[in-house]
């Protein structure tokens, strides 16, 4: 496995002109990286990510690529030509233990279609390409999601190394991970990641970790020498966590959260605002993991 820890998102800050700023980016990979992070990630999964102009992706990405350990740099979804130009910029960099992470752009018609896709953009990047494993639309109605043999054909693309899982439902990435793949579990949750680990699953994008990253450090290692004390774990923080987080929003409680830590100064409009119930509660379940 290349990613042997939790995946650490990275969402953006904004100045209260709601101009993107890296400082507080900075600050917090810092903290991350004192905590024992391994891997971070920029992903249009993200709170806010889909918010950005693709300059303010390369300043974002530019940012964390300056982090001491794994990178993995989300791309916007982008016509062939036009990601290919962003990827140049990147080889240009000649960056260390950097890895990219695509989206599909188009309607879903047939694998050869998304074979052929990933193939010119892995000839072309100088990095690991990983598959951010989205819903895609059908061409002819309905949606699609990546499936074992399509990922399966993927797989033996060189410099295709794996994809972020973000499956509707359990039981489809149950059926459809394929061996050989670096997984990373969406959704920011050890569960999800103890019910995929079996099938397939390599790590899982933080949740709670997020905010103090000894946590899921503590998880993950425990998960494959002490199952007991992972389970444990995993009730005492994420658990209780996610029952008042979830209630709220993920993203907007991971980013009053991170407000609160220092981390992020604001947010880009059309983003919700946490009523001031809904920031004291944060604020105690917060204090809870720090």
């Amino acid at each position: 496995m290349i990613f042997n820890s939790p995946v650490y998102p990275i969402p953006p800050s904004f100045n209260t002109d709601e101009d993107l700023e890296v400082e507080s980016t900075i600050k917090y990979l810092n903290y991350l990286k004192e905590r024992g992070a391994k891997t971070v990630m920029t992903t249009a999964g993200t709170s806010q990510f889909n918010l950005l102009n693709n300059e303010e992706i390369r300043k974002l990405n530019s940012t964390v690529s300056e982090f001491k350990g794994n990178k993995i740099l989300g791309l916007p979804p982008l016509s062939t030509l036009h990601l290919k130009k962003e990827i140049e910029l990147l080889n240009n960099k000649n960056l260390s233990d950097t890895y990219i992470l695509i989206l599909f752009p188009e309607r879903y018609y047939d694998d050869e279609q998304v074979i052929t896709f990933f193939e010119e953009i892995c000839n072309h990047s100088n990095y690991p390409i990983l598959v951010h494993g989205n819903i895609l639309r059908k061409g002819f109605g309905g949606n699609y999601e990546y499936s074992r043999p399509l990922l399966e054909s993927l797989k033996n693309i060189d410099g295709f190394i794996g994809m972020k899982e973000e499956s509707s439902t359990l039981m489809h990435s149950i059926k459809n991970i394929p061996e050989g793949l670096e997984v990373i579990v969406a959704g920011g949750s050890m569960r999800r990641f103890w019910s995929l680990e079996p099938h397939g699953a390599t790590t899982f994008l933080s949740g709670v970790g997020s905010f103090n990253p000894t946590i899921d450090e503590y998880f993950y290692n425990e998960y494959y020498n002490n199952p007991k004390n992972a389970k444990e774990t995993m009730v005492q923080f994420e658990t209780t966590t996610f029952n008042t987080f979830m209630s709220i929003g993920w993203h907007l409680s991971m980013r009053t959260a991170l407000k609160e830590m220092g981390f992020i100064i604001d947010d880009r409009k059309p983003f919700k605002q946490v009523s001031e119930e809904q920031k004291s509660l944060i604020k105690t379940k917060l204090q809870n993991l720090l």
